[in-house]
Parts: C-alpha cells; structure tokens; sequence
C-alpha cells in the first residue's frame, strides 16, 4: 500500500473517469435528468437476471447513467483505498462498467460489497485483493433482486431477507474465488463469473426446493445498434490515440508487438508490463469485438455493448489479439452449429465471452484454442440453466467447466500420442 502523504491518483484512473463523464454526457442528451432518475429507481427495483437489457427496460439515458454512476462509485472506492492500477483492476472496471448495463445496480450490489468487506475485514491476508473482490462480486447481484422483488412484489422483510441472503453471498465470494482460481490453473480469466455460477447454483437450489421457480427475462434491445457501435468505436478510438501518445508511436507500437507475443504463463498484468502501451491492446480488443457484432449482425444493445467492455478491460489483463481470435473462430463455427438464432441473447453473448478462455490457446496453442472456444458456446447456452439467470458472469461458469474438462483432456491425448508414435528414424549421416 502506498504511503497515503504520497498517493497521487493514477492517470488510468482518470480514463475511466473520462468515459463515465461521456456516458452522463450522453444520457442528459437522451433524457431529462427528471426522466433518468424516474428510470433509474425502475432499473434499481427490476429483477436484473439475465438477460435484462436496461436500454430496453429504462431507455438509454437511464441505462447509460446507471453505468456511469457504478463506474464512478468503484473508481471512488478505488481513490479512497489509495489503490494503484493494475491490469486487473482496469479489467474489472471496464466489467463494473459494462454489466451495469445489464444487471447492476446500487441497490443489488450493495449487500454483496458489504458481505465481501466483512471478509476481507477478518481475513486481512486479503485486504489488497479487496477493490477486485468487490468489482467481481456483482456477478451475483440478481440473487438480491430476485428475493426482493420476484413477482414483481415486495415487502420490508423481502428486502431485508435479500440484503441478508447477499451479505453472505459477498462474504463467502472472496473464499469460492480463491478456491475455483485452483481449480482450472490460469486456463480462465473469468475466476469471478465461475465463482458466481457456484454460489447462484447453490441458491436457485435452495429456492427451487421451497417451490420458488426463476424465470429468466427477455428484455432485448435491437434499436440502437448504430449509435452503439459508434460509442464503443469512439471509445477504442480514444484508448489507442491516449496510448500512442503517452508512449510515443516507436515504442508504443514496439511494446505493443511484444506484448502480442505473451504466452499468459506466469503474469497477464499486461498494464504493469507494458505501461500505456497496453491502450493499444485495449482499444484494438474494442475495435475486434464490435466489429465482430457488426459483421455477424449481431444488434448492439445493453448486454451486447457490456460484453464488448469486458473484452475491452480484459486487454490490460490476459487478452490480445492472438489469443482471442482462435478461441472466436471456434464460438462462431458453434453458433452457426447450433439449432438457436445467431443473433439472440445466448449466442451473442457466449461469442463475446468465449475469450475468457484466451489463456488456453496462448498456452496450448490456436488449435485447441479453435476447439474450446467451439465447445464454450455448446456448453453456455444452456448452463445457465443451473442458476437460472443469477449470474450475470455466466459464460465465466461455463468456461471454467469447459476448461477443468477439455484441459486435461488435450493433455491426456497428448501424452498418449507421445507415448504411442513411431520413433523418428536415424539417418546414417548422423551416427
């Protein structure tokens, strides 16, 4: 932790800051500041499982500022704890930012961030790993707002069952994270999505067995693809222009191609290994993501514009270009594959997520890269089942038993083949 007399607040900080002030910006042009907040108590009262699209159920003046807001409520957090940036927690900003287009909101992610203080607060080895925790812990959100407001009905104690059943829920996370980290080895970027899978499952569980069935919304905007996509070009404009910059264009561009040589063996904090070269990154993965929605015609919406902020954030901390494109060769080819409408809420979604699992072809190269991406839409679209849509990081769920299953699968064959193939002949000229 930084001596507090000589805290100054990271420049990173203030570009998270700059896209939180556009997205205010914005949203007073689309609504009154009256009509946002009558839309925001909406968005805050709404049941926010997946997929619920707050640019369909709020307008996007509400769904942009409620975004905005969570951003700037994090990144207060942040500066109050006198953190420095990191490649994670620019990732998980742009992941805070990004699903409080779809599912956070203040009032759902407030027990959590409380339960997962009071973890951090007895277990102190974790106390630096707090901000993330908390960023990450808004996977779980929904389970508030589903107790609270199922059957679109509340009471005091509704709410104060819900805020209980997600204190505990943010107190446990921090302990289910560590332990799913073990799980599948660094082959998942997406540690807090697989978590929330676990923890979700364990209560749709609970409350299946008393007779309380969860119903996943449908609230799915296909109106507003074009200003989207230009906001989110814009962004990535801004990122790769800040980058180039900072840096100067020799070394940024030479940071830049070292860093598309990472392996992810060890350290993914591409940020603190390339400096602001990284923007490069950052703002290239917006450009691939959107222009990946567009030309599969894929209408860009709440959820679909969250999904390209994560693939955003994630470039400071375990994608690149080389690493995602197999893995998004091989979730294309399943969604073309499968039975269901490329562009519906599963397929959109488990295309933008499949790069979560960038690690497995950074590490075990673009052809198994090309089979798990194929094998992580299979498995997503129908997972989530098993929460019943109280967790918003699903295709981190889905990811990590694509990766604890196909893994030491591919290791297996591989060995087997080693242990099975002729032996190479020796030429006479060697001996």
């Amino acid at each position: 932790m930084p001596d507090s007399a000589r805290y100054k607040i990271p420049v990173d900080y203030c570009i998270i800051f700059a896209i939180c002030a556009s997205f205010i910006l914005i949203a007073l042009f689309f609504d009154s500041p009256r009509q946002i907040l009558l839309n925001l108590y909406k968005i805050n009262i709404s049941r926010s499982v997946l997929v619920t699209d707050y640019v369909a159920l709020a307008g996007m003046g509400a769904a942009l500022a409620n975004a905005a807001f969570l951003g700037l409520f994090h990144l207060l957090l942040l500066i109050i704890s006198k953190r420095e940036s990191s490649g994670k927690i620019i990732a998980a900003l742009f992941v805070t930012i990004g699903f409080s287009l779809f599912g956070k909101n203040l009032f759902n992610m407030f027990p959590i961030m409380v339960g997962v203080w009071l973890h951090v607060k007895f277990f102190s080895e974790k106390k630096s790993d707090m901000p993330i925790y908390v960023m990450f812990s808004g996977t779980i959100a929904p389970l508030v707002s589903e107790i609270a407001f199922l059957n679109e009905s509340t009471s005091f104690l509704r709410i104060a069952v819900s805020y209980g059943v997600g204190l505990f829920a943010g107190f446990i996370f921090p302990a289910v994270t560590e332990a799913v980290k073990r799980m599948h080895r660094g082959y998942c970027l997406y540690n807090g999505g697989i978590a929330g899978g676990f923890i979700a499952t364990f209560f749709v569980g609970v409350l299946r067995s008393v007779g309380i069935e969860i119903l996943p919304e449908n609230f799915w905007d296909t109106s507003n693809s074009v200003f989207l996509a230009s906001l989110s070009y814009a962004i990535a404009a801004a990122l790769i222009l800040y980058g180039v910059l900072r840096e100067g264009p020799g070394k940024a561009v030479k940071h830049f191609m070292q860093l598309l040589n990472e392996k992810d063996v060890n350290d993914n904090n591409y940020l603190s290994k390339y400096g602001s070269a990284c923007y490069l990154n950052i703002g290239l993965m917006c450009v691939i993501a959107t222009s990946l929605m567009l030309f599969l015609k894929i209408p860009i919406n709440g959820p679909v514009l969250g999904g390209i902020l994560t693939v955003t954030g994630f470039g400071a901390a375990g994608k690149h270009a080389k690493n995602t494109l197999p893995i998004l060769l091989g979730s294309i080819g399943a969604a073309y594959f499968n039975h269901i409408d490329l562009a519906t809420s599963m397929n959109a979604l488990a295309i933008l997520f499949s790069t979560g699992l960038a690690p497995v072809s950074g590490k075990r190269g673009w052809h198994c890269g090309i089979i798990t991406g194929f094998l992580h839409v299979s498995v997503a679209i129908f997972i989530g089942q098993l929460n019943g849509g109280l967790n918003l990081y699903n295709n981190g769920f889905a990811g990590g038993f694509v990766v604890i299953t196909v893994v030491p699968a591919i290791v297996c064959l591989k060995e087997l083949y080693e242990k099975f193939r002729p032996p190479a002949k020796i030429n006479e000229g060697d001996n």
